[in-house]
């Protein structure tokens, strides 16, 4: 398992990019650029490690306001335009 350094504290973070190196990273082709984001993006984040995200629908009363009420009252307003 690898220690994670935070990025916010790598030397990988610069503020400092010269016009040649922008262009030099520009100039590259698409999957050498995706390659080296792919290696830098596994140095500070678990390639096994999942983002988990729920989707939630508010028309089956996952909202905690009443959000259903609203959005037909809305529709049925814009149906009678």
């Amino acid at each position: 398992m690898h220690a994670y350094t935070p990025v916010a504290t790598s030397p990988d973070v610069r503020h400092d990019w010269g016009i040649d190196e922008i262009v030099a990273i520009y100039n590259l082709p698409l999957l050498e650029l995706v390659g080296r984001a792919n290696a830098l993006h596994r140095r500070y984040h678990d390639p096994n490690d999942i983002q988990k995200a729920n989707l939630l629908s508010i028309k089956t009363g996952g909202c905690p306001e009443d959000c259903n009420r609203r959005i037909t009252a809305r529709s049925s307003s814009i149906a009678s335009i």
